[in-house]
């Protein structure tokens, strides 16, 4: 069953394989079939109104956006539309000076999302190749003063797109908003976390136990599916880490891994301890200063990709719809 309304912070999920191990040829495309994602730009809705007709536009922007419009209401604090005072809270908020100073300066960084729209419908197309009868989402934009980078719900994409204005954007340093964040907060990073986003919507948590094991191989999986959808794009675009990250993580997986064994972590269920290694941060603590966050999940990753590498008829339907995530690790043979 799919997860609802999940209205995603800053915090992306970020993962590499290295190339050798990771080509994912066999996942290109195996039909014809194609989508016609159309996105919708609410913010230039919301913000080149005019304010005096706000009251007449509010109704038709409920019918047009119809959920989305609900879900960004209650991100932006504007509150439930059903409640008096709305349309004034509304006319507000887009009349707000740092609102509308930020609605400006995305549309510099976004004044068109021709190729944005082409690199989500070969994405969702390839998706819908592997995934019969899933739904294709209806995307708009939004900014929401860096809040939320996306928002998904049945049949619902949406697009924060203040929080990929680029990594040395004056207005994040202006909201202290930390590097080691900034440093995916680009517009090129859309895609990957579009379609992370939408998979993790189309397959929740499902696994019994909620151990640390379970939940780098549940963000791993979905990262692997990411890269497999998105097969032109660089994995340190892609999936996020820098090429300092990925040269440690590489040089260390080893280490790391006897850790996680040794201090026998891998069934540790204290969501304390599992957020430490599957959370946005500057680094991993246990792992030490110079490692980067979510080092773990790119563990996770690896022992996915060793499973589908040593289950040759395993295809991404078979591996996105396994709840079993201990199976996938002892058919991994994971061993760095």
């Amino acid at each position: 069953m799919k997860q609802k309304a999940i209205l995603w912070p800053g915090c992306l999920f970020l993962v590499l394989f290295m190339a050798t191990e990771c080509r994912n040829d066999k996942y290109g495309r195996q039909s014809n079939i194609t989508t016609d994602i159309r996105i919708e730009r609410f913010e230039q809705d919301l913000f080149s109104t005019d304010p005096t007709k706000m009251d007449s536009l509010i109704p038709q922007w409920k019918d047009r956006y119809g959920v989305f419009f609900n879900h960004y209401c209650g991100i932006t604090a504007i509150g439930d539309p059903a409640d008096a005072g709305f349309n004034d809270r509304m006319q507000a908020f887009a009349t707000d000076w740092h609102n509308y100073r930020l609605y400006k300066r995305t549309m510099e960084v976004f004044p068109d999302l021709t190729n944005l729209t082409l690199q989500l419908n070969s994405a969702f197309s390839n998706f819908r190749d592997h995934f019969s009868g899933i739904t294709v989402p209806h995307v708009y934009t939004f900014i929401s003063g860096f809040s939320r980078s996306a928002i998904t719900d049945d049949s619902l994409l949406a697009i924060g797109l203040d929080r990929y204005l680029g990594t040395t954007e004056p207005l994040y340093r202006e909201a202290g908003i930390y590097g080691y964040l900034t440093q995916n907060m680009h517009p090129a990073k859309i895609p990957s976390d579009c379609m992370n986003f939408w998979i993790e919507t189309e397959f929740p948590f499902n696994d019994s136990v909620n151990s640390l094991i379970a939940n780098m191989i549940y963000q791993g999986r979905s990262l692997f599916l990411t890269k497999a959808m998105l097969p032109e794009q660089p994995d340190t675009l892609t999936l996020g880490f820098s090429a300092e990250d990925l040269d440690y993580m590489e040089e260390y997986e080893k280490s790391m891994w006897a850790f996680l064994v040794d201090q026998k972590l891998l069934f540790n269920t204290d969501r304390f301890t599992i957020n430490k290694f599957v959370l946005e941060g500057p680094f991993t603590t246990d792992f030490g200063s110079q490692s980067p966050a979510r080092a773990a999940v790119w563990i996770g990753y690896r022992i996915t990709a060793s499973y589908m590498n040593r289950n040759k008829n395993t295809d991404l339907n078979d591996l996105m719809h396994e709840s079993d995530y201990l199976k996938i690790l002892n058919g991994s043979g994971y061993n760095p």
